[in-house]
């Protein structure tokens, strides 16, 4: 589990932090902010598009560990790569190798999620779900913090190649995990029928990415309130409380985790408990107070996704946990990026109204969930692998 974690974050911290360094990187070079967004895109966008075939191999994979640990070091080369190319050579090449590359996300994320079975007893399961938590908690972070110090300090370009360094460090641990292979021969669509199909795995999908829709909003939404209260570096700072609740959810989680079939509720409990202060902050969108009901909503997001990845993991069938994870992680990758295009379609309309509709948008979520998991938590649970 140490080197699990340590290896996670140090890949998670580069993915994060490489949308802050990309972006400053074409700031930089080309003077082209607008270059820095399609960057960021060409790295995310293939998370949702490959999430099934990315699934099903590590699915089938005999040797997970490898092929997780060389998933992580084509990203950590990739953004080396990147590092150095920016702005010498043909922005379309780079573009195309940041999109090929961008199909080894959902390996780092839900792909690697749905290994965590494998290193872990059963009873101990959903405390390690909130380790892994607070693994995305830290990368969030830490990898765009690290990235704005480091282009502060030397260079965009500098940040982009330091960060890829820490990816290929962080391979380097995956690749040694003790991970038992699978023998598994699944359908390439039976992961995608199963999320349709049971009733818990698709209304967490359903549920979870609209959390995620909100929280895409959240990074637009509070850049308006806090350029319109004048002080535009509040935003960070509002982003940050946010984290770092986060990060104190998951380690109530991590310390007092509930037991597999009660964690579809602290789903539903979570989203509401996100959505609550949010929609709170509409009825007085003051800084000070933003800054308090955002951290209340962060320590809920904390549990919320400890008990997801539980969820995920006891309402899946074993040989099929890998298209699952992958899916889910997908869906909501796609969702905080439609957020983030909903939030710009509100920009000019009052910091009340989006702070209600982002806050809104998790309460639905909760109502969905608790119709959904009432309905589908009768349904006995597949055999553990």
């Amino acid at each position: 589990m140490i080197r699990y974690a340590i290896g996670a974050t140090l890949v998670r911290s580069a993915d994060e932090g490489a949308r802050v360094a990309l972006a400053l990187l074409a700031l930089d070079r080309l003077g082209n902010a607008g270059l820095g967004g399609l960057l960021i895109a060409a790295l995310l966008v293939p998370h949702v598009l490959a999430a099934p075939a990315v699934g099903l191999l590590v699915d089938r994979s005999g040797r997970p560990a490898r092929l997780i640990g060389g998933a992580a070091a084509v990203f950590a080369g990739a953004l080396i790569a990147a590092g150095l190319a920016v702005g010498r050579l043909p922005t379309g090449l780079v573009l195309a190798a940041l999109l090929a590359v961008g199909c080894c996300g959902p390996v780092l994320t839900g792909g690697l999620s749905s290994r965590l079975g494998g290193l872990v007893s059963a009873d101990r399961l959903p405390r390690a779900f909130g380790l892994e938590s607070m693994s995305y908690n830290v990368a969030g972070i830490a990898g765009p913090a690290a990235a704005a110090v480091l282009a502060g300090l030397a260079s965009p370009g500098a940040a982009t190649v330091t960060l890829g360094a820490a990816a290929l460090a962080g391979a380097a641990l995956l690749a040694t995990l003790p991970l038992a292979g699978s023998a598994a021969r699944s359908p390439a669509l039976a992961g995608v029928r199963v999320v349709l199909r049971q009733p818990v795995l698709a209304t967490l999908t359903l549920t979870t990415s609209l959390g995620a829709l909100a929280g895409g909003m959240l990074p637009v939404v509070v850049a308006v309130a806090a350029t319109r209260a004048g002080s535009p570096a509040a935003a960070g700072l509002l982003l940050t409380a946010l984290a770092v609740g986060a990060l104190v959810g998951s380690a109530l989680w991590t310390r007092w985790p509930a037991a597999p079939e009660r964690a579809p509720w602290w789903v539903a409990g979570g989203l509401a408990g996100t959505g609550l202060p949010v929609l709170a902050g509409a009825l007085h969108p003051t800084l000070p107070l933003l800054a308090v009901l955002f951290t209340i909503a962060g320590i809920a997001d904390g549990p919320l996704f400890g008990a997801l990845l539980t969820a995920r993991q006891h309402w899946s069938p074993p040989e099929l946990r890998g298209q699952v994870f992958t899916l889910g992680a997908g869906a909501k990758i796609t969702a905080a990026a439609a957020g983030a295009a909903l939030a710009g379609a509100l920009a000019g309309a009052a910091t009340a109204g989006q702070l209600a509709v982002a806050g809104a948008i998790p309460l639905l979520g909760a109502a969905l969930a608790v119709a959904g998991f009432a309905r589908g938590s009768r349904a006995p649970a597949p055999q553990r692998a």
